[in-house]
């Protein structure tokens, strides 16, 4: 099951065109199988969680739509920005995500892990008995 629909992608990015949503709707249920699978060491089922938390949920659901939109807008040849000079030919390719893979960034990671209650930071707050 995915955390999103294609309707949710559009509103958050575009229009899409009938081709555009079927890829959406395959990209958006791989999406979530990715999320099920990166957050499997802290959740056995992130479903369930979703279901019953509403935060939760909206955060799946928005990050399913970031984890699709960056794959769909990697247009097959990935270039991300392309420059050309003329006079003593120059000529500059960046690629951004040039296979179209579905990814996380880590401040995202961070903000689901927060949302199951994991603490992200590594520093923790204790008190110790005096002495």
């Amino acid at each position: 099951m995915a955390f999103a629909a294609p309707a949710d992608l559009a509103a958050r990015w575009r229009a899409l065109s009938p081709e555009e949503q079927a890829r959406a709707t395959t990209l958006l249920g791989d999406a979530a199988w990715w999320l099920k699978v990166w957050f499997k060491p802290y959740t056995a089922d992130l479903e369930a969680l979703a279901a019953e938390d509403p935060l939760i949920e909206e955060g799946l659901k928005i990050l399913s739509c970031n984890m699709v939109r960056r794959s769909m807008l990697s247009a097959g040849d990935g270039v991300g920005q392309a420059q050309q000079v003329m006079g003593p030919f120059t000529a500059q390719i960046s690629y951004r995500n040039p296979d179209g893979s579905l990814f996380i960034y880590a401040a995202e990671r961070d903000t689901i892990l927060s949302l199951l209650g994991i603490n992200v930071s590594g520093a923790v707050s204790m008190t110790t008995p005096g002495l």
